[in-house]
C-alpha cells in the first residue's frame, strides 16, 4: 500500500519544527546507515539535499527525505515495512508515526494515547 511515515521528536509529526532532527544530523545518520543509498536530490546548489532509497524486506523500495526537522518516508509497500523504521527512529531519538496519528516502535504498533 502507499502510504507516508514520519520520523519525529515531536508529540505529532506535523510539530517536528519545534523538536527536530537537524538536517546534518540526519545526513550524518544517512550516510552510516548500509541500508541508505543516494537516489536522486532535492533542491539546487547549496540548498540541495538528497533522497535516499531504502529496500524493505518486501521487496519495495521507499524514499526517505528530511523536511522541515522530520523525515518523511514514502513509497509503496507491502506487509509491515514500517518496523524496518522503528530501528531508525529508535537511532535517531525520534517517535514513528503514521499520517493518522498511529504510532509505531521496531516492535510493532502502540496503542492509541487518546
Amino acid at each position: 500500500m502507499g502510504y507516508e511515515l514520519h520520523i519525529s521528536r515531536a508529540e505529532e509529526y506535523y510539530d517536528s519544527e519545534e523538536h527536530p532532527i537537524t538536517l546534518d544530523e540526519w545526513l550524518s545518520y544517512a550516510e552510516i546507515n548500509p541500508m541508505l543509498r543516494v537516489r536522486g536530490w532535492l533542491g539546487r546548489d547549496e540548498d540541495r539535499q538528497p533522497v535516499y532509497e531504502h529496500p524493505c524486506t518486501d521487496g519495495s523500495i521507499v524514499s526517505l527525505t528530511w523536511f522541515e526537522g522530520a523525515i518523511e518516508i514514502k513509497g509503496h509497500f507491502d506487509g509491515d515495512a514500517y518496523r524496518e523504521f522503528g530501528a531508525v527512529a529508535e537511532d535517531l531519538l525520534a517517535n514513528l508515526q503514521g499520517d493518522h496519528g498511529e504510532r509505531y516502535t521496531a516492535s510493532g504498533v502502540l496503542p492509541p494515547t487518546r
